[in-house]
C-alpha cells in the first residue's frame, strides 16, 4: 500500500534518503520540493509492506498528468520485486491522469560502463511496466540531459508528451528556473 507524505515528514525523508540517493543534479533543493508540495503541485508517497516502509517517490502533478520526479526503494529492499510493486501503486493511484512521466538518465552518456548498465536497466524497468521510451524529444533540466519516458491508456505522440511536460514543469518551476529546462 501507499501512504501520503506528510510536510512534516520532508526534511528527515530528504536529508536521510533523497540526497542520498541522487546526485544535487537529479534533485530539486529541497526549499523547491517544499514549496511545490505547500501549493498542491507535488506530493509524494512512502510504499509499505506488511508495516515496513520500503521506499518513496514524489511526484509532480497537473490537471492532466504526472511526473515521478523522485523514484527508489530504500537500500537493502533493491531487486527484490518491491519497485515493481510500488510503481504499481502508483499507477493506480494515478489511473484518472491522461499520463505519467519519468525522466531517466542516458545510457550513452554514462562516463562508466556500470553506469551504462544501470542506466538500461532502469529504462527495461519503466518499459516492463508499460512505459515508452522517447528518444527523439531533446530535454534535458538544470543542464541535465535525460530522456523521457511515459504511460498511458494510449500511444502519445512526441509532441503530446513534450506539451504535457511543458504544463507539468511550467506549473512547478518557478519562474527564475524556467529557464534551466530544454524540450523540443
Amino acid at each position: 500500500m501507499i501512504r501520503k507524505i506528510e510536510i512534516n515528514e520532508l526534511p528527515e525523508i530528504y536529508r536521510n534518503h533523497i540526497e542520498k540517493d541522487f546526485p544535487p543534479e537529479e534533485r530539486a533543493p529541497y526549499f523547491v520540493i517544499e514549496n511545490n508540495m505547500k501549493n498542491n503541485l507535488q506530493e509524494g508517497f512512502i510504499y509499505v509492506k506488511e508495516g515496513i516502509e520500503l521506499g518513496y517517490s514524489l511526484n509532480l502533478i497537473s490537471e492532466e498528468g504526472v511526473l515521478i520526479s523522485l523514484f527508489a526503494v530504500f537500500d537493502g529492499n533493491r531487486g527484490s520485486g518491491i519497485g515493481t510493486e510500488f510503481l504499481i501503486e502508483i499507477l493506480k493511484n494515478y489511473k484518472t491522469k491522461k499520463v505519467i512521466l519519468v525522466e531517466v538518465e542516458k545510457p550513452e552518456l554514462a562516463k562508466k560502463e556500470e553506469e551504462k548498465e544501470v542506466c538500461e536497466k532502469r529504462i527495461s524497468f519503466y518499459e516492463r511496466l508499460g512505459f515508452s521510451l522517447y528518444k527523439d524529444i531533446d530535454y534535458s533540466i538544470f543542464g541535465t540531459p535525460l530522456y523521457l519516458m511515459a504511460y498511458s491508456r494510449e500511444k502519445l505522440t512526441r509532441q503530446e508528451v513534450i506539451s504535457y511536460m511543458k504544463k507539468i514543469r511550467g506549473l512547478t518551476l518557478e519562474e527564475k528556473f524556467r529557464n534551466m529546462l530544454k524540450i523540443e
